[in-house]
């Protein structure tokens, strides 16, 4: 349908109904938008009920979508209609106000711009706005469209938008956003008002993923990909504990409360992964054993060697710990991680232990560190008491980078410990995955394994740390040991 084709009757009902309004204009909406959106903004006696409305949804629900169909519906409610969208950023402004395009190419008489909408006859117009609050002073908008606002670092913005519609007759400040990291910022502040009784806003929160699209295979890979508290945040909606904490204290206390001890020697008939981090001065060097049975994967052993500026470690000494280890503790695999570590590798591996160099790249670690949190918090790994790794563990952050989670300690306490536990538990949990020939793969990666599609991700990362790993890999190779 088109604009001029409604009747002055079904044009009065179309002014005060969004979901009559998608109705008429063919605009489809998910279950859930229509009992969100539709409450929100509901009008009584020709207004607004609500004057601030937040929605929060788990993302690719279609927030953005039918908050651009809410900008539409208002630019074609009155003249001289002005909707403001904003958001983290102008591209990020741009994503509703490009859905909302969408909605008037079959319009007449709409000049659809790069940063604007507009309709001449009427002097409604559609126009974005930057995260710096003073560019959006000197507006007064009736509808302003707040994308993401979870996630804005400080409430500058928030404020003076909200306060631009002061004199504003009738106006409607609309939030659709994910939660953010901590329970501060406009979002808490609305959700704060509507639960206290506020009778000017409204708040509508869900933690399900109620749109078709988002299957059960997609959430799963996501599950794999993702530290478990960005998981939480994105795909649950869930505000967390300590947001960018590797771990809380719950789970790494669960982990270590089983009355699990170390072990003196392994079980018969299993076969058990090592991981070894090297150390010499500063840093020790740290072996974990580990083993997996019925699901759950168990730390047997951890063994330190600290050394200092006067006394170092002596890397024959945690070579003959590692062999004696081997003769209680079968190994399956046994990976070092250091550069330092290739001598190592080739005098265990000439005695016939299955011995690998594991290159501590950004990827490498991207793909480890996830697994492990996501064990701690399904409570799928067993620990032995051990105070320093448990100081170790909680004092972990991560960031997310284009390279992938990077984890790090924030204090003075280093992640030694914590990164050969991390090694074991990764070479447990994740089989080794069947050879891909991405040169056949050509463009049909949909539907593929998740470690698929992230090879290929991945490739142009791998050239970027190539350059001290080529050294090795070439030592390596040149000796007949196998390299990853």
């Amino acid at each position: 349908m088109r604009l001029r084709d409604l009747t002055a009757a079904e044009a009065s009902t179309v002014r005060e109904s969004f979901l009559v309004w998608c109705d008429a204009f063919g605009v489809q909406l998910y279950d859930w938008q229509e009992e969100a959106f539709g409450e929100a903004l509901r009008r009584e006696h020709g207004r607004f009920k609500y004057r601030v409305a937040a929605i929060s949804v788990p993302r690719g629900n279609g927030k953005s979508y039918a908050g651009a169909a809410v900008g539409a519906w208002m630019m074609t409610r009155k003249p001289r209609a002005h909707v403001l969208s904003s958001a983290l950023g102008l591209e990020s402004a741009a994503v509703v106000l490009n859905y909302g395009r969408d909605f008037f190419r079959e319009q007449s008489g709409v000049e659809l711009m790069a940063n604007a909408i507009r309709i001449p006859s009427t002097g409604s117009r559609w126009t974005i706005t930057s995260r710096e609050h003073t560019t959006s002073r000197g507006q007064h908008p009736d509808l302003v469209s707040y994308d993401e606002v979870g996630w804005a670092s400080d409430d500058e913005l928030f404020a003076s938008l909200l306060s631009s519609q002061a004199s504003v007759d009738d106006p409607l400040m609309l939030i659709i956003s994910t939660v953010g990291r901590r329970k501060t910022g406009p979002l808490w502040i609305v959700k704060t008002l509507a639960e206290g009784g506020d009778p000017s806003v409204f708040w509508w929160y869900s933690q399900e993923n109620r749109s078709p699209r988002i299957s059960a295979d997609f959430l799963s890979r996501q599950r794999r990909i993702l530290m478990p508290t960005q998981y939480a945040r994105e795909h649950e909606n869930a505000w967390v504990e300590a947001a960018d904490s590797f771990t809380i204290a719950a789970d790494v206390d669960a982990a270590m409360g089983h009355g699990w001890t170390e072990q003196a020697d392994g079980k018969r008939g299993v076969a058990y992964n090592y991981f070894v981090d090297l150390g010499a001065v500063h840093d020790p060097t740290v072996i974990c054993v580990g083993h997996a049975e019925d699901g759950i994967i168990y730390i047997d052993k951890l063994v330190t060697f600290q050394g200092s500026r006067e006394h170092p470690v002596q890397i024959p000494v945690v070579e003959q710990a590692i062999k004696d280890l081997a003769e209680l503790f079968p190994p399956e695999k046994i990976r070092i991680e250091s550069w330092q570590g290739l001598a190592s590798v080739q005098s265990l591996g000439g005695l016939g232990l299955p011995v690998e160099l594991f290159a501590p790249t950004a990827k490498a670690h991207a793909n480890e560190w996830p697994v492990l949190a996501q064990r701690l918090t399904t409570r799928t790994v067993i620990l032995p008491p051990h105070a320093r790794l448990r100081e170790e563990l909680l004092n972990l952050t991560y960031e997310v980078r284009p390279q992938g989670v990077k984890v790090i300690d924030k204090g003075k306490i280093h992640q030694d410990h914590a990164v050969a536990v991390r090694g074991v538990v990764a070479a447990l949990a994740r089989p080794e995955p069947e050879p891909f020939d991405l040169w056949q793969a050509g463009d049909h990666l949909y539907g593929q394994d998740i470690d698929v599609v992230q090879k290929i991700h991945d490739q142009d990362l791998d050239e970027r740390s190539r350059s001290g790993e080529e050294q090795i890999a070439g030592a390596c190779r040149q000796e007949g040991y196998w390299w990853p």
